[in-house]
């Protein structure tokens, strides 16, 4: 169970190796064998650490908050910090889902619609406003404060204020509040998920109370025609939601699949989570270097993936 390529051996020999010392007891361990599957993991969760940076200062500082301005192929502007490791420097060197944002850009057309939920710091917001033009409309929606205050900012930086409505909220099955967990410190800013139960295998995690909103409470401009969600593992919530909007309106979906995530956040598998999908009336395909490509196996996901779920 606590073994999934690490061993016990792995993770004391990245302590001693990375921080000098043994770890300070099996309560220390347990937890890193439970959230991680390989070395590199591993080694990205302790050098995230404050212990890391303390013992190994960075002369470069790319740990250090620094927010600059990336623009965009499509001609937006977007406000990345170069700090996050994970997803803002792919996105600075053009490595950041090149296949996914291509394949929304192809879908959307000017005077569309499109729903953003997990927005992250406005990658694909800012895509998909440049893409619906100045007749359409995207909503965003991010909880986490440090990527919303990045998004906002590109919005404006755009001009996109018109376009673009933003909301500091997490989606999910029902509008209320609930729990954000996140880590304080850490090279990847998309970790964070919604979770009022006990989360296990993620080591200390910090908590925030927010605002959360069910698709199907919220006024959105119809008919949606795309909706993209990557929420780490809380995506069955967001569809539980919004099971009206998807049978009025039939958007295409593309949705992050993170096999983990699933069973921590919604204790479910990627077959179950496709399956209610399939059963909603929308086919699961791979997408590729030239759009969408065949019919995805829900047995065959065994790592992240990002899927369109595109209407019959």
């Amino acid at each position: 169970m606590t073994n999934r390529g690490l061993t016990r051996n792995h993770v004391v020999w990245a302590y001693r190796i990375l921080l000098d010392r043994d770890p300070e007891s099996e309560d220390a361990i347990q937890p890193k064998l439970r959230a991680w599957q390989t070395t590199a993991e591993l080694r990205t969760d302790i050098m995230s650490s404050e212990e890391f940076r303390l013992k190994n200062p960075d002369h470069a500082q790319t740990a250090l908050p620094t927010v600059v301005i990336k623009p965009l192929a499509s001609g937006a502007r977007l406000l990345v910090d170069l700090a996050d490791h994970v997803i803002g420097l792919p996105i600075v060197r053009d490595e950041y889902e090149p296949h996914a944002i291509a394949f929304v850009k192809s879908v959307l057309r000017p005077g569309d619609t499109a729903v953003d939920v997990g927005a992250h710091i406005g990658f694909f917001t800012v895509e998909m406003a440049q893409a619906v033009g100045e007749r359409g409309h995207v909503y965003a929606f991010e909880p986490l404060e440090r990527n919303f205050a990045l998004l906002e900012q590109s919005v404006r930086e755009n001009g996109f204020e018109a376009r673009v409505t933003v909301e500091q909220a997490a989606v999910s099955s029902r509008s209320g509040t609930g729990t954000l967990r996140f880590a304080r410190e850490t090279l990847n800013t998309g970790g964070a998920f919604l979770s009022e139960g006990t989360v296990e295998g993620l080591g200390a995690l910090a908590a925030s109370a927010v605002r959360t909103i069910a698709l199907d409470d919220y006024e959105l401009r119809a008919p949606v025609r795309l909706l993209k969600m990557d929420v780490e593992g809380a995506e069955p919530s967001v569809v539980e939601g919004a099971r009206a909007l998807l049978t009025r309106d039939r958007p295409v979906i593309v949705s992050e699949v993170h096999p983990e995530q699933l069973a921590r956040v919604a204790g479910t598998t990627p077959r179950v989570f496709v399956d209610e999908l399939v059963a909603l009336g929308f086919e699961p395909r791979q997408i590729g270097s030239g759009g969408l490509g065949p019919r995805v196996t829900a047995d065959a996901i065994s790592a992240v993936t990002t899927l369109a779920f595109v209407p019959r």
